[in-house]
Order: structure tokens, then C-alpha cells, then sequence
């Protein structure tokens, strides 16, 4: 201990903060090794990439800078009604599905695509507990916004797509209020969490055909205190846009309340 001798009381005490975290960090790191979820490397501490405008500081998060590069952005030209990437080669101003299900949100937005590696991690973070995924989740969805400059401050409210009571207690929690409240934070607008509920335990819209996700979706909302939403500018949360039924139809339900403009983001899509 003669090595502490003459440091201060203050910078003795640093000292030692630090060495007890360091030893603390190497019994976490030997029980439970920070690895990425994808690749299973190991993620030392203390390190950090940029990556897409944002700082990674592992193990905070659980990808690699490399498997966090292989999750693809959703890019333009977008479908101006739900934000699909039309392709090269689009002939219609709307994609195909919009064009022939005309969905009741005015328009949608989606920050990356469901692909391989970001699918697995969505189910994962959705059915196995994943949770610690929500704050990369959640950077990726502000880091697309902010890069193409979307007017999320039009919005008054923002609100998650709810799951019925029993799925939520099933589950013990809803991925996509996880992601409502860091972006609710991140760009201060309210966040209505009661208000719109679901009143139906339909089935799982991922075991349906397109045809039928919408008609399991009908009447599965309702809006509890309408005057809340009454005049104001919604914006839907939800973790992915596949037909879009069960955003249409939030949307169309938080509609009977008077509402201005219905919009939807999303962290993925179809």
C-alpha cells in the first residue's frame, strides 16, 4: 500500500472506485462474458466505435461494430404512404401493397429492413427476453430520423402499439413501449401509455396470411379517454410494418377521437 502514500484523500479514493470496478467488470466478464448476440465475439469494455452518427460503448451494446453493419438502413426512394423501399425500378408513386389495402394512417415511417441479422434480433427481443436490445434498437430508429431530417415535432403524443393484458403479462413487458419512451424522451413529446388499448386477444398476426391479418386485426383497439387525443397529432410505436393491418387499424381507431394526423414509426419493415 506504500504506492498510495502520497496521493490525496481525493485521488486516493478515485483510485481505489476504479480498481473495485475493474475487478467488479472481471468477475462480470468471467461469469457472464460480454459477447454479440450474432457472431459470439467477445466485446471488450471500455472500447468504443461510431457507428451511423452514434457512439457504441461496448458492452452497453451487443453487436460487434461488424454485425452492426450488416443491419440495412431503409433507404429511398420511399413509399410516400408506409416508407418501403420502392427500388430502382418503381412505376407506381405507392407500393403495392399500399395501392391495394390503402391503410388508415396517413403515412408511416421505418428505419431499417427486415433482414438477417436484424430479424433474428427483433425476434429475440420480442419472445426471449432481449430486452437489452431496446437502446440500440432505439438509436437506430432517432440516428434515421435525424439523417433524413423527419419532422417528428409535428407530433403532440406519442404512443406504443399495446398488447392485451394477458400477452403483456405472458411476456412481462411491450417491446414497442420500450422504444416509445426513449424516443419520447429523446425529442420531448408526451407519451400516452393507457389511452389506447387492446381490447381483443387476437391471434398472432406472424401464423396469418396477409388476407387475414386484417380482418383478425378488426376492432382489437379502443380508446379509452377520447378527448385526450382529441385535435392532437398521433404517432404510432411499433417494432415492425409488415402488411401494416395492425397499424391501420390503431389507427383508425385513435381517428374516432378527432384526431389531426396519425403517423407511424417503426424500427423495421417488411
Amino acid at each position: 500500500m506504500l504506492i498510495f502514500k502520497y496521493l490525496t484523500q481525493e485521488t486516493l479514493n478515485v483510485t481505489i472506485r476504479l480498481m473495485l470496478k475493474d475487478m467488479f467488470y472481471g468477475l462480470c466478464d468471467l461469469v457472464y462474458p460480454p459477447n454479440c448476440l450474432i457472431c459470439k465475439k467477445f466485446l471488450p469494455r471500455h472500447e468504443s466505435d461510431t457507428f451511423r452518427n452514434f457512439t457504441i460503448v461496448k458492452p452497453t451494446e451487443v453487436l460487434c461494430l461488424s454485425c452492426l453493419n450488416k443491419i440495412d438502413y431503409n433507404r429511398p426512394p420511399f413509399c410516400p404512404k408506409c416508407s418501403r423501399h420502392l427500388g430502382k425500378n418503381f412505376e407506381h408513386p405507392r407500393c403495392q401493397d399500399c395501392s391495394t389495402s390503402n391503410p388508415h394512417f396517413d403515412f408511416a415511417w421505418a428505419a431499417c429492413l427486415y433482414h438477417d441479422p436484424l430479424r433474428h434480433l427483433i425476434h429475440k427481443f420480442k419472445y426471449h427476453q432481449k430486452t437489452l436490445l431496446s437502446p440500440l434498437f432505439s438509436k437506430l430508429i432517432i440516428s434515421f430520423i435525424r439523417e433524413y431530417n423527419l419532422d417528428i415535432e409535428q407530433f403532440d403524443i406519442i404512443t406504443p402499439i399495446p398488447l392485451f393484458p394477458s400477452r403483456l403479462r405472458e411476456r412481462g413487458y411491450n417491446q414497442s413501449q420500450l422504444l416509445a419512451q426513449t424516443i419520447a424522451q429523446t425529442f420531448n413529446i408526451n407519451l400516452s401509455l393507457n389511452n389506447l388499448i387492446r381490447v381483443q386477444n387476437t391471434k398472432n398476426q406472424t401464423l396469418l396470411s396477409k388476407k387475414e391479418r386484417w380482418t383478425n386485426i378488426h376492432k382489437a383497439f379502443r380508446i379509452k379517454n377520447l378527448k385526450q387525443f382529441s385535435e392532437k397529432s398521433i404517432l404510432l410505436i411499433d417494432d415492425l410494418l409488415t402488411t401494416g393491418a395492425t397499424a391501420s387499424e390503431a389507427a383508425r381507431t385513435i381517428k374516432s377521437a378527432g384526431v389531426k394526423t396519425v403517423g407511424v414509426l417503426t424500427l423495421a419493415i417488411a
